[in-house]
């Protein structure tokens, strides 16, 4: 009967959700040497892959040279600047002299902000070797795509991250000041998001960004529709950074990602029995697919986005079923019931 929760919900039953412990640790010693195994060779690949530090270029310039640095990037950096102005200005506001615009962007607050950015993230060395990594498995899985210029800038908390086109990638570094920053508003930023907002994982979440600009829009409106597409962002990560630890591109704690591995059975069994997959109420599972500290209907340590990680396992189910389909192939395949019927997902106890 809907409404009441499957018996593997009972308190006398948490031994189900809790005691895979040294189960769950053998998986995991077999799945890294799975993932190591799977690892191409991309040290032939060929990029051109430049990071050009906006918000270094713009704090350092003198006011009286402002024009010079947009005359530079008018040119050179178009695409950059088009998509700067626009996650930057309030919805409706239209930017009539972008010399100003930049002008503004110098104020006493955001070169403060600017500064102590610098001295917590640094100079980005490790993290401009780990994307160009990361851009050399994006050419050999997807050939025709370009190798975007990463750009980095300060938003003042106002957007994380964007693509402009398929020649830029964007990330605002003061999004990853480390949990204990000050600044962060707890209303915006509670706990459960400020975990994941270090230095650690700029990498991963700016390839998250280029990963969903390439899955795209979610191709409907049910549960279902929403962890597939979200689960092909979470399978070309696991490709394009497949020496990160999976609990980074997932933003989870290890203990997180340890609890889903553990309780897949569980909570496939729930969304079964919730009748969620094709549901289009985005109300009932908001918490499955979006940043939330937990996901609704199941035991206090149950992470949020439980739905995400999910359409992953069924994506994966999928390409193990159709090994000679390439991740474009993938990407094109827009039927979420037709991915997973030809899963054949079936989660074990």
């Amino acid at each position: 009967m809907k409404g009441l929760k499957p018996p593997y919900f009972n308190n006398k039953n948490a031994k189900l959700w809790m005691g895979l412990g040294i189960w769950a640790l053998v998986l995991l010693v077999f799945s890294s040497c799975r993932k190591d195994e799977k690892i191409p060779d991309v040290s032939g690949e060929k990029i051109n892959f430049q990071v050009v530090r906006f918000d270094s270029l713009l704090y350092h310039t003198d006011s009286s040279d402002i024009p010079k640095l947009y005359q530079d990037f008018s040119q050179n950096h178009a695409d950059f600047l088009d998509g700067y102005i626009h996650v930057m200005v309030s919805p409706g506001v239209k930017v009539t002299d972008t010399v100003d615009f930049l002008w503004a962007m110098k104020n006493p607050g955001m070169k403060k902000l600017y500064d102590t950015t610098q001295m917590i993230v640094g100079d980005l060395s490790k993290q401009r070797q780990d994307l160009a990594q990361a851009f050399r498995y994006v050419k050999y899985y997807f050939p025709q795509r370009p190798t975007p210029t990463y750009y980095t800038y300060i938003s003042q908390f106002g957007m994380g991250g964007f693509t402009y086109g398929e020649k830029v990638l964007a990330t605002s570094l003061d999004f990853h000041l480390g949990k204990e920053f000050p600044y962060y508003d707890p209303m915006i930023f509670p706990n459960y998001i400020k975990m994941w907002m270090d230095k650690e994982h700029i990498v991963s979440d700016a390839m998250r960004v280029y990963a969903n600009d390439i899955v795209g829009d979610v191709a409907g409106e049910q549960f279902l529709d929403y962890i597939i597409s979200n689960g092909k962002v979470l399978y070309l990560l696991d490709h394009f950074l497949p020496t990160t630890p999976d609990s980074i591109f997932l933003n989870y704690t290890a203990d997180q990602l340890k609890w889903c591995q553990e309780n897949e059975y569980n909570m496939w069994s729930h969304f079964i029995h919730e009748n969620l997959l094709y549901s289009t109420k985005l109300k009932d599972f908001r918490k499955l697919i979006n940043n939330s500290p937990n996901s609704s209907g199941m035991p206090p340590e149950a992470p949020g986005r439980t739905g995400n990680y999910m359409g992953w396992q069924i994506i994966k189910a999928y390409m193990k079923r159709h090994p000679k389909t390439t991740l474009p192939q993938l990407m094109k395949i827009k039927d979420s019931k037709l991915i997973l019927t030809q899963s054949k997902y079936k989660p074990k106890k």
